[in-house]
């Protein structure tokens, strides 16, 4: 009897230790990051960004307001955005979009003055501007995933706007000047 007690004792604590093994969250679990999506036109609040995606234009060339120009295929996202936490660490750092399986970076590419990314957002004062991508020519199809954070690299910990786009309904402008960022007006 005693015997038997030990084994179904032993059995017990194996199966114990399995399931514990089984839900167990993994090893990089804490480092997802908060994802809150939002529709085009709405306005997103994370931890320390809120945006809102006012209009996506594509387009074969761009100029800035400073006379820069490129040529290529070019998606523009207007936006508004500011910090809400934190002006140290509100610089809007990440910026990418998600086309099926390929993520492309905001670019940098012409004056600073002309895109938001890597601007340092100020809490409670809307800054207006832009998001340019590069992208190949075959990449304006299907439904795209803005993805907008503050700070550099990997957002892990902290929160994620998500604003999918559908980049079939994207009017195409063909020539489209980008005004340089500024403070948004009420």
């Amino acid at each position: 009897m005693k015997t038997a007690m030990t084994w179904l004792l032993a059995i017990a604590l194996l199966g114990g230790a399995w399931a514990v093994t089984l839900l167990a969250p993994s090893d990089d679990a804490g480092r997802d990051a908060f994802v809150t999506e939002v529709a085009l036109g709405e306005r997103g609040v994370g931890r320390n960004i809120a945006a809102t995606v006012t209009d996506v234009r594509a387009a074969n060339s761009i100029t800035a307001e400073s006379g820069w120009h490129a040529e290529g295929d070019w998606l523009v996202v207007d936006l508004t955005a500011e910090a809400t936490a934190s002006q140290s660490s509100g610089i809007l750092g990440a910026a990418t979009l998600r086309i099926g399986d390929r993520t492309f970076s905001a670019t940098e590419r012409g004056p600073d003055e002309m895109t938001l990314y890597r601007t340092q957002l100020v809490p409670g004062v809307p800054q207006h501007g832009s998001l340019l991508f590069e992208l190949p020519d075959t990449a304006l199809h299907g439904i795209g995933v803005l993805r907008l954070s503050t700070g550099y690299g990997d957002p892990w910990g902290d929160s994620v706007l998500e604003i999918p786009i559908d980049l079939d309904a994207v009017e195409h402008a063909g020539a489209v000047t980008v005004d340089d960022k500024g403070w948004a007006k009420p």
